[in-house]
């Protein structure tokens, strides 16, 4: 029986673990933080459960549903097409309702135009796969929609707010993918019974294929070469062999400790960068908006509000998320009262009545790969140099956007390529 050790306890990496045991490996998974799930995972606050991060899915979350379904965690679940709003020197302007779009002061009627009637295009008739890896957002998009719209939106949402890079720098594949989700026009849902049920349930049936879980788990060293692993658990330095490994952790973290990788293979990979994330998780009296789930914030601190209860209204309070993607850096490290007030000052400049029942800060370093022009020329690849080492999680999975059912597919399918390898 091979043993396989997993680095990781996403949701790409309780995937893998799920289908291999079904294969017959013995499967470990050290995970560092003290819950699984990674992003995906909830909080407990006035005994309900709530995402750390925001959270939704879309029809074409198919895998999602999957897992979901298993679990039995849809309940009489309803199917809503959200509205998305642009939020602007402290006013809001739903923008995916034509008679209200035209009233958007920000672009004139050309550019609503151009906007409109590109996003339809992409979403609808354009394959983004017909791009080249390498093409630069800003350069496709001045040619699709001009120079006024490029900078005004696309680099407002996705260059500064996402990445906070040039849209030169950006892959136009990556962005053309996001576009073709149709998130502005798509129906969205959350499932009744929460996500953490998805997490608890590949938990328990790994649990129950007899495949080892273990939390608060630190690594110290990674050789490739001797197919050795050392980590410390509960101040205990345990030090074991593997037949296989599987990365599933962000890159930068994998080489902190890691020995044996091939120096060019190494070298490409140090290359990876990451966007962080910084979020206020809060809840509520009352709706701060009764019509708009999504708004994305130009030009200031934060970049996106989610009212998460405009989807699943079953909490006790209205539960939100307020996000920060590019430029959070500058955040990770202020205090928790820092960020509430930096945050909750501007929030209150748009929502002057807002009645905060109680507020969260969540971090992430890690969030999602910055996705550059470049990026397919040094990106791991499931399988690498080591016929017995396998990456899995978002950083592989360009130009897919990052997104549960990404993470879901890419721990199935490194658990298909590795069934697929041990019979060759």
């Amino acid at each position: 029986m091979k043993k396989i050790i997993i680095l990781g306890g996403g949701l790409s990496g309780l995937a893998a673990a799920d289908l291999l045991l079904e294969k017959g490996y013995e499967v470990k998974i050290l995970e560092a933080a003290n819950f699984l799930g990674g992003l995906a995972s909830s909080v407990l606050v006035d005994n309900d459960l709530i995402p750390r991060f925001n959270h939704h899915i879309v029809r074409t979350n198919t895998t999602t549903l999957f897992y979901l379904k298993k679990y039995k965690l849809l309940g009489k679940n309803t199917w809503k097409r959200i509205n998305l709003a642009i939020a602007l020197k402290k006013r809001i302007y739903n923008i995916n309702k034509p008679w209200k779009y035209l009233n958007f002061p920000y672009l004139n009627l050309i550019e609503k135009i151009r906007f409109g009637l590109f996003g339809l295009y992409i979403s609808y008739l354009f394959n983004p796969n017909s791009l080249s890896n390498t093409l630069d957002a800003e350069a496709w998009l001045k040619k699709q929609v001009g120079r006024a719209v490029t900078q005004k939106m696309y680099y407002q949402l996705y260059g500064r707010n996402k990445f906070n890079i040039p849209l030169s720098q950006i892959s136009a594949k990556q962005l053309a993918n996001r576009m073709k989700e149709r998130e502005f026009n798509n129906k969205f849902t959350y499932p009744k019974y929460g996500i953490q049920g998805m997490i608890d349930g590949l938990e328990h049936d790994i649990k129950k294929k007899k495949g080892l879980i273990l939390l608060e788990t630190r690594i110290t060293s990674l050789d490739l070469k001797k197919k050795k692993i050392t980590y410390k658990k509960k101040n205990k330095t345990i030090t074991e062999s593997f037949d296989i490994c599987i990365n599933t952790i962000p890159v930068p973290e994998l080489l902190k400790f890691t020995t044996g990788l091939p120096e060019e293979y190494a070298e490409k990979m140090q290359k990876l960068r990451y966007t962080p994330v910084v979020g206020l998780l809060f809840a509520t009296e009352k709706f701060l908006d009764k019509e708009n789930y999504w708004i994305n914030f130009i030009n200031e601190r934060f970049h996106v509000l989610y009212q998460h209860s405009l989807l699943v209204d079953k909490y006790k309070h209205k539960i939100s998320w307020l996000i920060r993607y590019g430029g959070s850096e500058e955040d990770l490290h202020k205090s928790d009262e820092e960020l509430k007030r930096f945050y909750l000052n501007i929030l209150k400049e748009y929502f002057p009545k807002i009645d905060l029942v109680w507020c969260l800060v969540f971090r992430e370093k890690y969030a999602e790969p910055i996705y550059d022009k470049t990026y397919i020329e040094y990106a791991p690849n499931y399988k690498t140099p080591l016929s017995y080492f396998y990456n899995a999680g978002i950083q592989v999975t360009f130009p897919k956007i990052r997104n549960m059912d990404v993470a879901l597919e890419s721990g199935i399918k490194v658990a298909e390529i590795i069934q697929q390898d041990s019979l060759q």
